[in-house]
């Protein structure tokens, strides 16, 4: 008979599904949800196994949440949210140096018509 395995999952403090692991793998459950128990790869490798989309998309958001202790799909209106409250980037090298052009021709523009 096949050994039984424990889904577990890790949230952040929005809920957001970050981590998904299987008893197999995980020797302290401490800071871990178990969601589910089965005995195909499934549950015994549920990090590639368990969801059918990868924990996080293209956008770097998470793809699932808990709610209810249940794992769901985030909708899309989430991931705009959450995408929208991101700090801007830093400016890179290359945007300083335009900016830096930029300012020069203003600068000088300024001073010809002075």
């Amino acid at each position: 008979m096949d050994e039984k395995y424990t889904v577990y999952i890790c949230t952040d403090e929005a809920g957001s599904i970050i981590n998904v692991n299987s008893s197999a793998f995980l020797a302290d459950t401490a800071g871990w949800t178990a969601i589910d128990e089965g005995y195909s790869d499934k549950y015994h490798h549920a990090q590639g196994n368990y969801f059918p989309l990868p924990l996080y998309g293209t956008d770097g958001c998470a793809n699932y949440k808990l709610a209810d202790g249940t794992p769901a799909l985030r909708t899309e209106a989430e991931k705009a949210a959450e995408i929208a409250a991101r700090p801007a980037p830093e400016p890179t090298q290359l945007d300083r140096v335009e900016a830096q052009i930029t300012y020069t021709a203003m600068m000088t523009d300024t001073m010809l018509e002075g």
